[in-house]
């Protein structure tokens, strides 16, 4: 336990190095317990990472723009059984295009779909898009939820000459979501198009849509 409160992990996609693909730095910026399932408590970390290609001098944990752009670019879930001192490493989340994610901190939610882990991750830009991983708890394990494929039919399901350009993001506690539309020739910022009103189910281990409702802009 002492040893993840203040180190970074091995990462899998990312290493350490001198290449300009690899990170010249790595500290753990948050960590923290977040729950309890079947007795066995579950910790995060979340990890400032600085790659090799970054042309500042700043280093984690630094008040620098590029330290703080980079503090939360990395994030790893362990779970420690109540009889052990030790924890073992569950998940991580870490890209190889280092500055192309931002993770947040996991979270346990109890919802009418089961126990649930969410593990949240953005892709970095105007879009925020929505690349977060979502599990269901069976029996001793955590069983991957498919949650890809609802937004594809989400995108078929919106009026003709509306898009949505931007990430959506459930609410896994109520199972509902809500995207802002746009037209063509609508600021990044400012969807004039309405709101799809989302509510989401999850069957056979997938989010699926149960229905969508368009508030149109008066």
């Amino acid at each position: 336990m002492n040893v993840i409160r203040d180190r970074c992990i091995e990462f899998t996609e990312v290493k350490a190095g001198d290449r300009p693909w690899q990170f010249r730095e790595c500290r753990v910026s948050e960590f923290g317990e977040f729950g309890v399932v079947d007795g066995e408590t579950y910790y995060y970390a979340i990890y400032c990472i600085i790659p090799n290609y970054t042309t500042e001098k700043s280093e984690c944990g630094d008040e620098s723009l590029d330290a703080r752009y980079h503090r939360a670019r990395g994030s790893a879930v362990f779970v420690r059984k109540a009889s052990s001192e030790n924890a073992r490493l569950l998940f991580e989340s870490v890209a190889r295009e280092i500055g192309t994610i931002r993770t947040e901190k996991p979270e346990i939610i109890h919802s009418s779909a089961g126990t649930l882990l969410y593990l949240p991750v953005a892709i970095e830009g105007t879009a925020h898009g929505n690349d977060s991983e979502y599990y269901l708890r069976g029996t001793g394990e955590w069983l991957p939820i498919e949650a890809t494929t609802w937004f594809a039919e989400l995108q078929k399901r919106i009026p003709a000459g509306l898009g949505i350009w931007k990430g959506v993001w459930p609410d896994l506690r109520t199972m509902r979501a809500e995207a802002g539309l746009y037209r063509a020739g609508d600021a990044n910022c400012c969807p004039t198009g309405g709101i799809a009103r989302i509510r989401l189910a999850i069957r056979s281990r997938q989010l699926v849509i149960e229905s969508v409702v368009v508030d149109k802009v008066q």
